[in-house]
């Protein structure tokens, strides 16, 4: 990751200049993660790219590893802009990218700054650009799905965009929080489940949303992974249901 990112990253602040951050991003998004899987020896299967919405939408995925953004930005048919914490700006080189390509920059220290973010990040999918969450907004230390914060969520409703759930299996062993360690999985597995219209959502009514989206991610996991198998209980029939 460091090298591509110091080979890669100058040759992408140079095309910046001449086309703002569009066709460039794209290409070296795409080629970039495809690049650090590929050196990874990271094999992946990906399932429901056919579901993905034609135009702007709010991708949510759950979090358990740096490498899950690179799984989910390698495939995805066009590279989303993320909503990434303040301190990742202060990493040299990768930082500056952050800003210069237009990702949503949310300081969780100052509120005022965090409602302005979103508000940005609200125009920028109405102009046509999805963004990728993780609506934890921490990576798990045990496949559990933490509690979701409600950033993402108001930025979907204020832009009136979908929110696509994305399930992602296998990748807490690559740079799992609070280790600064790497081991290859078997298998990493990206489901990108239905698209949820927020559409359909008040802002009084977000807490069902959350539960909405948060119930579809689950149900993305596989039965045979850790994460099915800690999360499923939250959707599991109550006791004395008639459901088959």
């Amino acid at each position: 990751m460091l090298v591509t990112v110091l080979v890669m990253g100058p040759a992408l602040g140079v095309m910046l200049i001449f086309d703002r951050g569009r066709r460039s991003y794209f290409l070296m998004a795409h080629a970039w993660a495809k690049l650090v899987i590929f050196l990874s020896g990271l094999r992946i299967e990906w399932e429901g790219l056919e579901k993905v919405p034609s135009g702007p939408c709010v991708f949510m995925a759950n979090h358990q590893s740096y490498f899950d953004a690179i799984s989910i930005g390698a495939y995805l048919p066009r590279p989303p802009r993320f909503v990434a914490k303040r301190v990742l700006t202060l990493i040299p080189i990768f930082g500056q990218l952050l800003i210069a390509t237009g990702h949503v920059i949310i300081d969780r220290g100052n509120p005022r700054q965090a409602f302005g973010a979103l508000d940005r990040g609200a125009e920028k999918i109405r102009k046509g650009i999805s963004i990728l969450v993780f609506p934890e907004g921490t990576r798990s230390r045990d496949h559990r799905l933490g509690p979701f914060k409600k950033g993402g969520f108001v930025l979907a409703l204020k832009a009136g965009a979908p929110i696509v759930p994305v399930s992602v299996t296998g990748t807490r062993s690559m740079m799992p929080k609070g280790k600064f360690s790497f081991k290859r999985p078997k298998l990493v597995r990206v489901k990108i489940g239905e698209p949820i219209a927020s559409s359909q959502f008040d802002p009084a009514g977000k807490e069902k949303l959350i539960s909405e989206v948060r119930k579809a991610m689950i149900r993305g996991f596989g039965a045979d992974t850790p994460e099915w198998k800690v999360n499923h209980v939250e959707i599991a029939d109550p006791p004395g249901s008639n459901a088959a």
